[in-house]
């Protein structure tokens, strides 16, 4: 923990936030309160994993870097729901000012959910059909009349079963067929896009086939 200096014994101490961010989970600024948690917000700070206080265009601001452990994301958390919205509170992620602290909320709050897991991958992953194949994309509800009475002849197909590796992100992505990145690249830009990249168990390269599954289909469909 950074001991804050003051004006009365020394200048105040000069942090880059941009750069604290990069191997931090979260870096928080907020400037001093009229609110009645104030006092609670700043109890909450100064247990980061790095606290300082410094002078932004002569206004005090209090700063916190929290780690990327359960323990410090809980308290990013808890802080987070004090001063996201007061005025001149700012969020710094992966050295970025990050707009909108209510996805960031979301997104710790995710985490912390996958750290009171046995098993993380038990919450974070989802497993789905292979999303590149002809057969799942073809797949949809329709309408036919048929000229015969007897039943349709039906083949069994064999298609591969991936593990999506963010269930926060899945509802959101959609992967892109003929994309000259990687799928792994395409989660992870989309992870960018919604936050996700900031979790410490967002991890894109465990998009992978876990297994297959047989489905029946009309034979001259």
């Amino acid at each position: 923990m950074t001991t804050a200096l003051t004006k009365s014994n020394a200048q105040l101490e000069v942090i880059n936030p941009f750069q604290e961010s990069i191997n931090s989970l979260v870096v928080i600024a907020f400037p001093k309160s009229n609110s009645k948690n104030f006092g609670l917000a700043l109890s909450i700070a100064q247990g980061a994993t790095r606290y300082a206080i410094t002078e932004i265009g002569g206004r005090q601001m209090y700063f916190a870097a929290f780690a990327k452990t359960q323990a410090d994301a809980g308290r990013a958390a808890a802080l987070l729901s004090h001063v996201n919205s007061w005025k001149g509170t700012m969020i710094f992620s992966l050295g970025k000012v990050i707009p909108h602290g209510y996805l960031v909320s979301q997104v710790i709050e995710c985490f912390l959910e996958s750290c009171s897991c046995r098993d993380s991958k038990a919450h974070c992953q989802t497993i789905i059909d292979d999303p590149f194949s002809p057969v799942t994309q073809n797949i949809s509800m329709s309408i036919s009349i048929r000229l015969v009475a007897s039943p349709p002849l039906k083949q069994e197909i064999k298609i591969d079963r991936y593990a999506f590796p963010c269930k926060y992100l899945f509802g959101w992505f959609q992967f892109q067929k003929d994309h000259p990145s990687s799928p792994q690249d395409q989660i992870q830009a989309a992870g960018v896009s919604r936050g996700c990249d900031i979790c410490p168990h967002f991890k894109p390269d465990d998009f992978r086939v876990v297994g297959t599954k047989t489905i029946l289909k009309d034979f001259f469909e």
